[in-house]
C-alpha cells in the first residue's frame, strides 16, 4: 500500500531550514492509547508529554466505544456507550495542556451487518456516532470524576478510508470494462453525515476529511484482496458529492528523502493534491501521518537506518515548513511494534536517534494558542 509507485512529472525541491518561517504544529501519534487504562495509561500520557508535541493524535475505535447498538446514538449519554477509557486519555492530554486531535473507524458489528470491522457503514450511524463523539468533548459535557470534560476542537472523519483495509469494499468486480470504484461516493456520505451532526453538537469543531491513505494509483480491475483507490482518484470522486469539509488530512510515507522523493503522494507531490482538494472547497491541509521505518515489517518493505530516519525527522519538518497549506504534521509512530517499526522509541522503549531530532522540532513547532485545551 506504500509501495513505490512510478515517478510523476518532478516538482521544484523545496527550500531548506531556515528559508521559511516553522508555522506548522507538530504532533505525535501513540497507537498503544488505545490499548490500556488506569495507571499503564497515565505513564503512556506522561511518556507523549516528555516529547514535548502540543498536540496528540489518537484512534478512537468506534466498536469499542459502542459494542451494542444506542437507542439514542446522537446522545453520547446512551448506556450502550463506553467511553471511559477515551474520557481518560482526552482529560489526561488536556491536564498535560497536549490538545487531542481524534479520528474514529473500526465498525462495530451492529453496524457492519456482518461484513467485518473494515465495513462500510450507514452514513446515518456513522453520523450519529460522529455527533456524540463531538458532543461529549465539545467542553460542556459532565466529567463523570466532576466538572466538565475538555473540548476537542479538530476531529477526522474515518481513517485511509482509500483502503480496504479500513473501509470496504473499494470497489465492485465488473466483467470486462474498468471496475466501479464505489468507496469515495461512500465516503462522501459518511462525510455529510458527520459534518451535519458534529456541527450540530459543537459548532467550534473542525471536521477533518479525507485522512487519505498514500496510495498511488487505482488498478483497472477490481483485485479481491488488498483494493485500494488512489489519492487523486479519491479526491476527484469526492469532488462529484462535494461533502463539507473545513480541512483535508493526507498520509504521507515517502521513498526516499522528504527533499527528493517525488512520487505521488509524496512532499513533492502534495500540491497536485491540494489543487485536487481546492476544487471542493478550499481548506488547511493536515499530515497526520508520516514517518520513516527502521527495519522491514509486514507493512513497510521499505526500510532506513536510525541515523537516516533522525536526519529525515528534520527534513519532514522543512518540507512542511516550505509549504504555508500545512498547518500540522504527525509523526506515527511514538513506539516501535512487531508489525510498524517507524517508532521514535525502539519496541523495548530505548530511544533511537529520531527522539532527539523530534523533541527539538516540536519545540521548534508549537500549537496556536487556539489549538491548546
Amino acid at each position: 500500500m506504500r509501495a513505490l509507485c512510478g515517478l510523476i512529472v518532478v516538482i521544484a525541491l523545496l527550500v531548506g531550514a531556515g528559508a521559511a518561517q516553522a508555522a506548522t504544529v507538530a504532533a505525535v501519534q501513540d497507537d498503544r492509547l488505545p490499548n490500556f487504562s488506569g495507571p499503564g495509561l497515565e505513564q503512556r500520557l506522561d511518556l507523549i508529554a516528555t516529547t514535548g508535541a502540543d498536540v496528540a493524535r489518537v484512534d478512537v475505535l468506534w466498536s469499542q466505544v459502542a459494542p451494542r447498538r444506542p437507542a439514542r446514538a446522537a446522545d453520547p449519554g446512551d448506556p450502550a456507550y463506553d467511553w471511559s477509557r477515551y474520557d481518560q486519555i482526552v482529560r489526561g492530554l488536556a491536564s498535560r495542556g497536549i490538545a487531542p486531535l481524534l479520528d474514529f473507524y473500526d465498525t462495530p458489528r451492529w453496524a457492519a451487518r456482518g461484513r467485518g470491522r473494515s465495513a462500510a457503514p450507514r452514513a446515518a450511524d456513522a453520523g450519529r456516532f460522529a455527533g456524540a463523539l463531538a458532543r461529549r468533548y465539545s467542553g460542556t459535557w459532565p466529567d463523570p470524576e466532576g466538572g466538565t470534560l475538555p473540548e476537542v476542537t479538530r476531529i477526522e472523519v474515518w481513517n485511509e478510508p482509500n483502503i480496504t483495509r479500513f473501509l470496504a469494499p473499494q470497489c465492485t468486480p465488473r466483467r470486462g470494462g474498468r471496475a466501479p470504484y464505489v468507496a469515495p461516493r461512500l465516503y462522501a456520505a459518511m462525510l455529510s453525515s458527520a459534518y451535519r451532526h458534529m456541527n450540530r453538537a459543537n459548532p467550534d469543531v473542525v471536521v477533518v476529511a479525507g485522512v487519505a491513505a498514500p496510495a498511488c494509483g487505482t488498478p483497472r480491475f477490481c483485485p479481491e484482496r488488498g483494493a485500494a483507490t488512489g489519492v487523486l482518484e479519491f479526491v476527484n470522486g469526492l469532488a462529484r458529492e462535494r461533502p463539507p469539509f473545513d480541512a483535508w488530512s493526507q498520509h504521507l510515507y515517502p521513498i526516499g528523502s522528504p527533499r527528493q522523493a517525488v512520487f505521488l503522494p509524496s512532499w513533492n507531490a502534495l500540491a497536485r493534491i491540494q489543487r485536487a482538494v481546492d476544487r471542493i472547497r478550499r481548506v488547511p491541509l493536515y499530515v497526520t501521518e508520516t514517518g520513516y521505518h527502521t527495519s522491514y515489517n509486514r507493512f513497510h518493505r521499505y526500510f532506513v537506518s536510525e541515523k537516516q530516519q533522525a536526519d529525515w525527522v528534520d527534513e519532514t519538518f522543512e518540507a512542511a515548513d516550505a509549504q504555508p497549506r500545512v498547518e500540522l504534521v504527525t509523526w506515527f509512530n511514538m513506539q516501535d511494534n512487531p508489525s510498524w517499526t517507524g517508532g521514535l522509541l525502539r519496541g523495548d522503549g530505548a530511544r533511537k536517534p529520531s527522539w532527539d531530532r523530534f523533541t527539538a522540532q516540536a519545540a521548534r513547532h508549537p500549537a496556536p494558542q487556539g489549538w491548546l485545551p
